[in-house]
């Protein structure tokens, strides 16, 4: 009997495909062949595919302008950490200019000497820095004269592109140090192309502004007044980047009287509107009245501090997108407030309840934080439930999962002293990736 061989059909081979667990494997296992490529690149396969809980591959690093070098300084180079285990973005640090089409060896250098503001969907957003920006250094003049020119760059870390946005002329200082957010959101244009929207909260002169870019117009929008931070007592804000939710972009603040507030933009009309919350309050640990305590008392609460977390305030979403979430410090643990929604009522201006999520969840973790010698939250993920916390002295990187009040050291290191660099983690829309990557179309 002749013995025959059969070539398995595409339902099968998808069948196979779609049970290969590790995203690094089913790509390379599509490259192999035309047939396979074009199956994996399917929308249907793409959405039945289970992707990884975590979109989050890796950080990019940069040694802190602030720290005694200079943004162009070959120390303060832009480099990309992935996470451990495999990747399809290799398994040591890289340089941005790898990632994207430069067109000379002088324009790859001046990339990778940028500083990263806000990464989303696979675009990053990053200011570019030259000899005289920020600081005006042919005039000796105090105070210092600085340079209101802000230079962009969105690059496209999937498609491999950049895209050089018109200059920013205003007055708020975009660095490390100064009260200002930002964030990119991509879109899709009216033809179906990718495109995306550029946001910049900055202070001038005490009164908060806006300032917007859509993608495919040739100048940036007029700026749009949030508030004055003086007549509002607003003191700081928490965290950079925004947290994206119903359709609106949410940033943390702090009042002088320790409230939390919110500060919302619609993405799409670019409305803005800010709320206070009554409850959860700031909580400043540090501040405590030693005048109470004798010595031994004050040497204890001394080394108590050393110990707690500090830049915890943190606004972030639920899991599943819909709801506005708040992590903080208070009363030297670890709190998950959520916001409660009546029925009807829109996330975009906050003016909700918030909750304490109880659990045993916030004790474990911070009696887990505690043992850290200085511990600092240096980013949180906006949904994927967890925070990451770097120990000084010392360069050990840990992971902690709110869900499950587990505390993980990470197996890679941040170069430099942890405290001074610039972290920005970087997160892939998997469907998209393997759909550019792969010769399909978005």
């Amino acid at each position: 009997m002749e013995e025959s061989s059969t070539t398995p059909s595409d339902d099968v081979v998808g069948e196979i495909l779609l049970r290969i667990d590790d995203v690094a494997t089913l790509f390379r296992c599509a490259a192999t062949c035309k047939s396979w490529r074009r199956l994996v690149a399917k929308p249907y396969f793409l959405l039945r595919r289970q992707w990884p809980p975590s979109p989050v591959v890796g950080f990019f690093t940069k040694g802190c302008p602030g720290t005694g070098t200079s943004p162009t300084d070959s120390s303060s180079q832009l480099a990309f950490v992935p996470l451990p285990g495999p990747s399809l973005l290799g398994t040591r640090p890289r340089a941005l200019s790898s990632f994207i089409r430069a067109d000379d060896g002088a324009a790859a250098a001046v990339v990778d000497s940028a500083t990263p503001l806000a990464t989303r969907g696979g675009l990053l957003l990053v200011r570019l820095y030259s000899i005289d920006d920020d600081l005006n250094r042919k005039t000796f003049s105090f105070p210092p004269v600085f340079n209101p020119i802000v230079r962009l760059v969105v690059c496209n870390l999937l498609a491999g592109t950049w895209n050089v946005l018109p200059e920013l002329n205003c007055q708020t200082r975009f660095r490390p140090g100064n009260r200002y957010g930002c964030d990119i959101i991509p879109s899709v244009a009216g033809d179906g192309s990718p495109a995306f929207k550029v946001l910049m909260i900055g202070e001038d002169k005490h009164e908060l502004q806006l300032h917007t870019f859509v993608s495919g117009e040739a100048s940036w929008r007029a700026p749009t007044k949030c508030f004055d931070m003086m007549e509002g007592h607003i003191l700081s804000l928490e965290n950079t980047k925004a947290v994206v939710c119903g359709g609106y972009a949410h940033w943390l603040f702090v009042s002088e009287s320790s409230h939390f507030h919110v500060l919302n933009v619609d993405v799409e009309t670019g409305h803005v509107s800010l709320t206070k919350l009554f409850s959860p309050t700031k909580d400043d640990f540090w501040q405590a009245n030693l005048d109470d305590y004798d010595y031994d008392a004050a040497m204890a609460h001394n080394q108590r501090v050393l110990h707690d977390l500090t830049d915890a305030n943190l606004l972030a979403t639920t899991s599943n997108g819909t709801r506005l979430s708040l992590c903080t410090y208070r009363g030297r643990r670890l709190e998950i407030w959520t916001q409660h929604l009546d029925d009807g009522h829109e996330s975009g201006d906050g003016d909700a309840d918030w909750r304490h999520t109880a659990g045993d969840t916030d004790h474990k973790l911070t009696e887990l934080i505690q043992q850290l010698e200085r511990p600092k939250c240096v980013w949180s993920g906006e949904r994927s439930g967890t925070m990451l916390i770097t120990e000084c002295p010392g360069e050990r990187v840990f992971i902690a999962h709110l869900d499950t009040g587990t505390l993980e050291e990470a197996t890679y290191k941040f170069p430099d002293h942890p405290r001074s660099v610039i972290t920005m983690p970087m997160e892939i829309d998997w469907p998209t990736y393997f759909m550019l990557r792969l010769g399909g179309s978005v």
